[in-house]
């Protein structure tokens, strides 16, 4: 009973005191968060900035924090008379000068779960029920144990009273004594490894993502913005086409590489700096990506060097299964707890920051700013809007023509892609590809092109204008696609078109990295009549040996290069090798971008064949391209005539 009553006690006054301290730590951080919160909008508020002030204010405090002007008019924050009244004041001071107030309720969220007074009801009211059950308990076993005292004496007396003095062994307790802490031990080694396995990664032996959320947990109630922390998130951005293009073991072995590599890379910045093995623990999480958690380095200079050197050793070559192969890889930066105060955030931020690196050429690693929130947002918004477009049809072809460069007459357009609002007004491409393609949807909106493509042909051929062809693109991801060859002889048949009109424009990288493959998918549409060219020729790394086995008809010669005819030097001689290596192996040329007349005179007198661009005609409707052949038509009659 006294030993009840005292732990009763010190877990009593053990609560108290950790209920007072958890609560002044909370107004502490409150109070720090104020005044760099107040740091944060002085500028802004000095200059007159009151959007990009409020725009703060939403960011970090929405509910908790009014901002004042120097005359006490509410500029940001919520109307809540309770925070006016009862809000910590904190001035906002520029360069000496009272610009404003905040009133601030608590900002972080570290502190008590219930209000004190709560918190204390409740903990008094289990203390006191946990003292009574075990006091009950304590009374039930004195009393079983007092029954089985008793039960030895009297066996004992017994015993002795037939003259038997031997000692009384209990074998049976002994023996379930045994066997309890036989099981009690095979039960606590199977809990540690189903706790282990829980939260570790069995490719790699790092922590999993289950390990993140409990560290994450961990780091930011540690953090502050004295001493911040930093979430890094690492992204293998060729790891899913490696697979594809060896097999899954390879993948494998190389991601298990990665994770040893960058546990080495972590561990040897730690002894740089004088920190205990495994102040930052490392984590594979998806695929393709790895986290690290980085406490004590100070600021976002500190942080990019440190991201730095973590990538140069993560790109260096790896030697898998007698390969080498270079993997390149981008990282999403966010510090804790500027950029976020919860594990969801933190990660959902880094992953903005992290799609923001893998899209920008400049550099391979990005910090999280409020920013990316609203353009994940728009290009959310964005493929939603692609999605319904593709399933309501919305992308057209529009017809460029194909000049023939001896006789001037149109030969033929090239289909191009464009997406069409409800209100009629046509989106660009540079607009909708990157979204269709991040997304998988390039190979549906270059079905729908290709089968109106071919109605649009067949029509004009019915009108007469036998002669004309089309030619649609075939994107590397619609080339992947199984029934891409199914796919265009159902559009040619449904449509009713000749196959020697239709010409696919397949890129010169497609041709390259899987030759087999094309030779696989086009060879019955040869067989057909369907014509092959190799689109933006010039820019990829093909040579004459592969051109020769593949079975082009057309080289297209990029636009990059016909735009730099009068100005890159080069780029003449580029073009005349082009066109001399496609005379070599039998093969027309069309030259894309023509925009001027001394572009067009350079290409007839270097032989080429065909043209297209803006100094004949932008891309048009179908209806515009048949008035434009008849015109065509009709003027070659005429000159004929």
């Amino acid at each position: 009973m006294t030993v009840a009553m005292i732990a009763f006690v010190l877990s009593l006054a053990f609560t108290l005191i950790y209920v007072y301290v958890a609560d002044v730590r909370s107004d502490r951080h409150s109070t720090e968060m104020a005044g760099w919160l107040s740091r944060s909008v002085a500028a802004d508020l000095a200059r007159g900035d009151v959007t990009s002030a409020s725009a703060t204010m939403a960011h970090i405090a929405p509910r908790t924090a009014i901002l004042l002007d120097a005359q006490g008019n509410r500029l940001a924050g919520p109307d809540s008379q309770d925070l006016v009244r009862n809000g910590e004041v904190t001035p906002v001071i520029y360069e000496g000068e009272t610009v404003g107030q905040l009133l601030t309720a608590h900002l972080v969220t570290d502190g008590l779960p219930l209000p004190l007074p709560t918190m204390l009801a409740a903990i008094l009211c289990i203390t006191g029920l946990a003292f009574f059950v075990a006091n009950y308990f304590a009374q039930l076993t004195s009393t079983q144990i007092r029954s089985i005292n008793d039960t030895v004496k009297t066996l004992s007396k017994r015993k002795l009273a037939n003259g038997d003095d031997s000692i009384l062994f209990f074998e049976e307790f002994r023996s379930l004594r045994v066997d309890i802490v036989r099981n009690i031990r095979r039960l606590k080694a199977e809990i540690s490894r189903l706790t282990n396995a829980a939260y570790t990664d069995e490719r790699t032996g790092l922590g999993n993502s289950a390990k993140l959320v409990q560290e994450l947990t961990t780091f930011t109630a540690m953090a502050s913005f004295e001493k911040p922390a930093s979430y890094i998130l690492f992204d293998a951005d060729g790891m899913q086409q490696l697979a594809e293009a060896y097999d899954s073991a390879t993948s494998h072995e190389l991601y298990a590489a990665m994770s040893r590599r960058l546990a080495n890379a972590v561990a040897s910045q730690e002894h740089n700096i004088s920190l205990p093995p495994g102040s930052w623990p490392v984590f594979a999480l998806q695929s393709d990506e790895f986290a690290v958690l980085v406490d004590r380095v100070g600021a976002r200079a500190d942080i990019m060097r440190l991201v730095r050197k973590i990538l140069d050793v993560l790109k260096e070559p790896y030697s898998i299964s007698g390969k080498i192969i270079r993997m390149p890889v981008s990282a999403g930066i966010v510090m804790i707890p500027e950029d976020g105060q919860s594990p969801q955030d933190i990660r959902k931020r880094a992953e903005s920051a992290l799609f923001l690196a893998r899209r920008t050429d400049s550099t391979d690693f990005q910090f999280y700013s409020p920013k990316l929130d609203r353009q994940n947002a728009a290009r959310k918004r964005l493929e939603a809007e692609v999605r319904a477009a593709v399933e309501n049809k919305r992308f057209i072809p529009l017809f460029q023509p194909k000049i023939d460069l001896k006789t001037g007459r149109i030969i033929g357009a090239e289909a191009l892609a464009r997406w069409k609002l409800e209100s009629g007004r046509i989106v660009s491409p540079n607009v909708f590809i990157p979204v269709a393609e991040s997304t998988g949807l390039i190979a549906e909106i270059g079905a729908q092109i290709t089968r109106q493509a071919c109605r649009a042909a067949a029509r004009w051929h019915r009108l007469g204008f036998r002669d004309a062809s089309v030619a649609v693109n075939v994107s590397p991801l619609q080339f992947e696609t199984d029934d891409l060859g199914s796919m265009i002889i159902d559009a040619m048949t449904e449509a009713g078109l000749p196959p020697k009109l239709l010409q696919l424009e397949i890129t010169e990288s497609v041709a390259v990295t899987d030759p087999e493959r094309l030779k696989d998918v086009i060879g019955p549409l040869k067989s057909m009549g369907v014509r092959l060219a190799i689109d933006d020729f010039g820019t990829g790394h093909s040579n004459l040996a592969m051109l020769g086995r593949l079975p082009f008809d057309v080289f297209k010669i990029d636009r990059q290069f016909i735009s730099g005819l009068y100005t890159d030097k080069q780029a003449p001689a580029i073009v005349e090798m082009i066109l001399g290596m496609a005379e070599t192996l039998g093969m027309e040329t069309v030259a894309e971008g023509v925009e001027t007349e001394a572009q067009e005179k350079f290409l007839r007198q270097r032989g080429c064949d065909q043209y297209q661009g803006f100094l004949f005609s932008p891309p048009v409707s179908l209806d515009r391209f048949i008035e434009m052949l008849g015109q065509d038509k009709t003027r070659s009659v005429s000159e004929v005539s």
